[in-house]
């Protein structure tokens, strides 16, 4: 199977006074190509976790096997991680109607950066909106060395779409953006 990599570094956060949902338009921010090269984290998958993902908001077995080019189950594939079920830098909560909603995102990142270095966690978080990772520091010993995190998003119920800023990895070199978009349906 294939192996896609989500380089989150080296992306420039994008203004959003033209647009308040520009969060879903730009995710992560606006690539720098030349800073890519080096680009501190990456988020991988392979086709299974995809497919995974398409199952789990919704497709069916017979849709996807149309586009796989192969026969898909989705019931007999074990469930993604995660209140998303996808291992991607950005995050999105649906709250439900009238009631608190909480979201559990569980993320593995790859350092493609320097090494030995550590990635600490600054968290940045509206009103109503608790937001808590564990750990709150990403230690590796060597590149390639992969790490995993888990996010809680804790938000009440509200009237429109929040845009959180959501958590900044940072170490002396990089600075690596997990946005997080909160609203309801």
């Amino acid at each position: 199977m294939a192996n896609f990599f989500y380089f989150l570094c080296q992306a420039k956060p994008m203004s959003r006074r033209l647009n308040n949902e520009a969060e879903f338009a730009y995710g992560s921010g606006q690539l720098n190509p030349t800073r890519a090269i080096s680009s501190g984290l990456v988020y991988d998958m392979d086709d299974l976790a995809h497919i995974q993902f398409l199952c789990h908001e919704g497709y069916n077995g017979s849709t996807l096997s149309v586009l796989v080019g192969s026969p898909i189950n989705c019931s007999t594939l074990l469930r993604g991680l995660g209140y998303d079920a996808i291992n991607y830098p950005s995050m999105q909560l649906i709250l439900k109607s009238t009631k608190d909603t909480t979201g559990v995102f569980r993320r593995t990142v790859t350092n493609v950066g320097t090494s030995p270095t550590i990635y600490n966690a600054n968290i940045k978080s509206p009103k109503g909106v608790e937001i808590t990772v564990k750990p709150t520091s990403l230690i590796f010993c060597r590149k390639l060395q992969k790490k995993s995190f888990t996010v809680v998003v804790k938000a009440k119920s509200m009237a429109s779409m929040q845009i959180v800023s959501g958590i900044i990895w940072k170490n002396p070199l990089y600075i690596v953006r997990n946005p997080i978009v909160i609203y309801t349906t």
